[in-house]
C-alpha cells in the first residue's frame, strides 16, 4: 500500500509542476499583411511592403499587354503574379494594412523575350523580378516570330 500512496503522490506532484490551463484564452495573435518578401525573392524596402492592390491592377494590365503570349491564369492551371498578388492585396485590404488606392513606388514592368521555341516572361514590380516563366508557341506561330523583345510597363 505504501508503494501505491507513494505513486500518487509522485503523479501529483508531475501533474502540479506542469502548467494548468486557466479560463481566459491567450491573446491571439495579430495579423500580419502579406509583403512582398515574404513571397518574392525580393530585397530592400521593397521587400518589407505590403502588397498592394493597385500594383496587382498595374500587373494584370501589364500581362495583357504583352503580346502573343498566353499569361497562365490562377484558374486555368498556371501562375499568374498578377492573380497572386489580386489576392493577396484583398487580404491585405481586409486587414486593412493597405487602402484601395494603394501602390507600390517604381511600378511594374513585364517583358517578354524571344527565344527558340517560345518566349521567356519576365515580371518585375520597383525593378525586382517577382515572376518568370517560359511559355512555348505552336509550332506555326514560332515559324512566323520574329527575333526580339518587348516590355510592357505599368506605373502604379
Amino acid at each position: 500500500m505504501c508503494a501505491l500512496d507513494s505513486e500518487n503522490h509522485s503523479e501529483r506532484l508531475d501533474s502540479m509542476a506542469q502548467p494548468q490551463p486557466r479560463g481566459e484564452e491567450a491573446p491571439a495573435a495579430k495579423q500580419e499583411p502579406i509583403k512582398y518578401g515574404d513571397v518574392y525573392a525580393v530585397k530592400g524596402e521593397l521587400a518589407g511592403q505590403p502588397i498592394a492592390p493597385r500594383d496587382a491592377a498595374a500587373m494584370r494590365a501589364a500581362e495583357e499587354q504583352v503580346e502573343g503570349v498566353q499569361v497562365p491564369r490562377e484558374s486555368g492551371g498556371g501562375f499568374s503574379s498578377a492573380g497572386f498578388m489580386g489576392q493577396a492585396a484583398q487580404y491585405n485590404q481586409a486587414l486593412g494594412a493597405v487602402q484601395p488606392g494603394q501602390a507600390t513606388q517604381g511600378g511594374v514592368t513585364v517583358t517578354q523575350d524571344a527565344v527558340p521555341g517560345g518566349r521567356i516572361v519576365t515580371e518585375f514590380v520597383a525593378g525586382q523580378a517577382v515572376g518568370q516563366y517560359a511559355v512555348a508557341e505552336p509550332p506555326a506561330e514560332q515559324a512566323k516570330a520574329v527575333a526580339g523583345s518587348t516590355t510592357a510597363t505599368r506605373h502604379s
